[in-house]
């Protein structure tokens, strides 16, 4: 019979506490380089599977991983995201050396419905939003965060310093997802809209300010899209996230090659951008076939 009020060993202790400083030494390493936007996601979700797997990371084995991704809820999407995230640690830890093998290769996620043309905003309804902002601050991070069809954190963390002006506008240099930069053609309209606005002249101060004069913050750009959709009677889920799906849509509706998108957004794959030619409503073959 098993005393379960007997205290673990000092030497039971040590191993416990060696184990957990590895671990969280190898998840340092992992998130070390991303984004604070993509490490803050990854440790949610790691931090999420190991509390539930309730075991160190070296004992989890697929079945551990089969589990707890069939016990999540939410949307696919979601619960795909969580799955990649858990996945990719456990590949680096193989690719180390800290495990033996990566468990998790075998694994794949859910497939889901593509949704993307629900969050497509027409021109109409984008233009409502935009011209219904009488705050030039906020009307200005509307444009930005459409006409650039940058993320919000891109947007939010953009300086004078990566501003670069020229005859017919401007370019921004983005420092974005993947630690990847990209250049952004600004229109002369935007760049004499944030021109307009700018308070102070010191190449460090923020595109975007908040009520404070300081960099604008995620939360606070947010609200600013959200007060926008609400104003002209769009649905509460509406995010950033739909301007720039919006940029990329309406910009291929009228004649952008997709190539130009995708390097404008910053798509990892064409595959991604091409998505949104599939998302117009109001075209299809059937437009081009003969009567």
């Amino acid at each position: 019979m098993v005393n379960r009020d007997i205290e673990p060993s000092p030497s039971s202790s040590y191993e416990n506490c060696s184990t957990d400083i590895a671990q969280n030494n190898l998840i340092r390493a992992w998130l070390h380089g991303r984004s604070v936007h993509t490490q803050r996601a990854y440790s949610r979700d790691v931090s999420s599977f190991l509390e539930q797997v309730n075991k160190p990371l070296a004992e989890v084995t697929l079945d551990d991983v089969v589990r707890w991704h069939n016990g999540q809820s939410g949307p696919a999407t979601s619960r795909n995201r969580r799955l990649s995230s858990v996945k990719s640690l456990i590949s680096y830890a193989a690719r180390i050396g800290f495990l033996p093998v990566d468990v998790a290769a075998p694994l794949r996620g859910t497939a889901s419905k593509d949704t993307l043309h629900e969050r497509i905003l027409t021109q109409k309804q984008v233009r409502a939003m935009i011209g219904g902002e009488l705050n030039p601050r906020k009307r200005a991070c509307l444009r930005v965060l459409y006409k650039l069809g940058l993320r919000i954190s891109e947007a939010c963390s953009l300086t004078w310093r990566d501003m670069s002006r020229h005859q017919s506008g401007g370019t921004a240099t983005i420092f974005g997802k993947g630690n990847k930069t990209r250049h952004v053609f600004v229109p002369s309209d935007v760049w004499k809209e944030l021109s307009s606005i700018r308070a102070d002249m010191s190449a460090d101060a923020p595109v975007l300010c908040g009520s404070h004069g300081g960099p604008l913050s995620v939360s606070a750009a947010d609200r600013i899209v959200k007060s926008a959709a609400k104003r002209i009677g769009l649905p509460a889920n509406v995010s950033a996230h739909w301007l720039r799906h919006a940029c990329a849509s309406h910009s291929m509706d009228n004649g952008a090659p997709p190539h130009l998108v995708q390097a404008n957004l910053g798509h990892a794959s064409l595959e991604t951008t091409t998505r949104y030619l599939h998302a117009r409503q109001n075209d299809g073959a059937a437009n081009y076939l003969p009567d």
